[in-house]
């Protein structure tokens, strides 16, 4: 059996949008209502799941099929393998589904049973456009798993011939510009990611934001132009998912991974930007929405992580704790406007299609350049760190931006360098790192507990008092890291040119 391709954008939306979007979609002339009613199958183990296929039963009409769509890996943009089958008077039959991986997978588990997990239930607008192109499909209706629902509202933009691009063009012309813009949010998690998630009563987690989420299985010989499309591609991933969870939740978590993703992808750009063409409009875009989960996340750090160890050591500091929350919640607020925005939105869209545009074919590969890079930002680093404990808040501030650089940077060019002396060199900056935002916390703290203990009707000089301890000791220790830093032998000179 033949594997076609599915490759489709997803987009969420906002219910009081629905009569403007619907107003957009009437454009593209009349659509075609259907109801749609689906069950999706699965082991009682999750078997499935767990190997990234969706299979269901649909009625549209009087129509019965069965369908089994697989998914590399999570992403707003879906390309999928995608096999349709009759399914005779409505019933599953794996085994019309032939050489596809669903039966190769339960051949190798001859103990498995399939069985219903949940439904949905929607009815579907369709339109196509002019060109026959783009298949536009306007879903509302539910996911139900026994008791629980979940509502389904959402456009789906499938492609049947041209290039992806066509797809973010679509999206920007049904959004719009202006103050009438439509906040037409990419959505990572399809129906099927939701519906088992709402069977099993799981919450959505967040997605960390590490060097395996972002550069896993860049090569040696991967240009920096395609590199960065990659990491672009992962990280615009990371953060929709776990931006998505800081609106609907309540988890730290999902801001502090959030802002890891935008750092990372900012310092890519920083770092292979220029010989990459990387568009200055995501940047401005990118510093816009890091300001935004930047506010949030240093609240979530000053509760709790300082604020605990500041109450246990100076007791007389516990009414401070208590001014906190109302700011917190005042720039939490003002995130999740942020997030559902149109702004953030269309950044989503330009990141996306920018992943996919096409590398220029002159571009150097990553082992080319990877010494000269990261000899580059070490020294930049170390010259800045001289006489670290002696530095202005400023410039140890500085330092520690460029200590996370640097770690980016060798995650990045990592595939390029010998595996234990890279290794060595990212634990002893992951040590510095741990040195510096320790530092920064107690930093920040210092300069927000002033007008907190004002707030609270408290003394701050005993708080403050701790705190300056507290950046003296972490102080010396990033010294010391540094230190060791130094004193370490540069991967980098050891790599071999390609």
């Amino acid at each position: 059996m033949n594997s076609p391709r599915e490759i489709e954008l997803k987009l969420a939306l906002r219910a009081a949008d629905l009569p403007a979007l619907q107003r957009r979609l009437a454009r593209l002339g009349g659509g075609t209502d259907v109801q749609v009613d689906n069950v999706y199958f699965d082991t009682a183990d999750g078997l499935l799941r767990r190997h990234r296929m969706a299979l269901r039963v649909r009625r549209i009409g009087r129509r019965w099929v069965q369908t089994l769509k697989t998914e590399a890996a999570a992403g707003a943009l879906a390309e999928r393998g995608e096999w349709e089958v009759p399914a005779p008077r409505g019933r599953l039959d794996a085994r019309r589904f032939g050489q596809t991986p669903l039966v190769k997978l339960l051949q190798a588990h001859p103990g498995a049973r399939l069985q219903p997990v949940f439904r949905t239930c929607f009815r579907r607008t369709v339109w196509t456009t002019g060109d026959g192109a783009i298949e536009v499909a306007l879903d509302r209706g539910e996911i139900v798993a026994g008791d629980r629902r979940a509502p389904i509202l959402e456009l789906e933009l499938e492609l049947k011939s041209g290039t992806a691009a066509a797809l973010f063009r679509l999206a920007a012309d049904l959004a719009g510009h202006g103050a009438g813009a439509l906040p037409l949010l990419p959505a990572v998690d399809s129906k099927a990611v939701r519906g088992h998630r709402l069977a099993a009563g799981e919450a959505a987690a967040p997605l960390k934001a590490n060097a395996a989420a972002v550069a896993a299985g860049l090569q040696r010989d991967t240009t920096l132009a395609a590199a960065l499309r990659i990491v672009a591609g992962r990280g615009v991933t990371l953060l929709l998912a776990n931006g998505a969870g800081a609106i609907g939740g309540d988890d730290p978590e999902f801001v502090h991974q959030a802002r890891v993703a935008v750092r990372r992808l900012r310092s890519a750009a920083r770092l292979i930007g220029k010989a990459a063409g990387w568009p200055e409009i995501i940047d401005r875009d990118l510093r816009w929405i890091a300001r935004r989960l930047g506010a949030v996340r240093d609240w979530d750090v000053l509760q709790a992580q300082t604020l605990p160890a500041l109450i246990a050591a100076v007791p007389a500091a516990a009414p401070i704790a208590a001014a906190v929350a109302p700011l917190r919640r005042r720039d939490d607020a003002a995130l999740r406007e942020a997030l559902a925005g149109a702004r953030y939105a269309r950044l989503a869209l330009r990141l996306m299609r920018w992943s996919g545009t096409t590398a220029a074919e002159d571009s150097p590969p990553l082992a080319a350049t990877a010494g000269e890079r990261l000899a580059r930002l070490q020294r930049r680093l170390l010259d800045s760190a001289s006489f670290f404990i002696a530095l202005p808040e400023k410039q140890q501030h500085r330092v520690r931006i460029r200590t996370k650089r640097l770690r980016y940077a060798l995650d990045l060019f990592a595939c390029a360098l010998p595996v234990k002396p890279t290794r060595r060199h990212v634990e002893q900056l992951a040590q510095l790192q741990d040195e510096l935002g320790a530092l920064n916390d107690a930093v920040v703290a210092a300069q927000r507990v002033p007008a907190l203990a004002r707030t609270a009707g408290a003394d701050p000089t005993a708080a403050l008092d701790w705190l300056a301890a507290q950046r003296r000791r972490h102080a010396i220790g990033a010294e010391a890291a540094l230190a060791g830093l130094a004193g370490l032998p540069r991967p980098w000179d050891r790599s071999r040119a390609p």
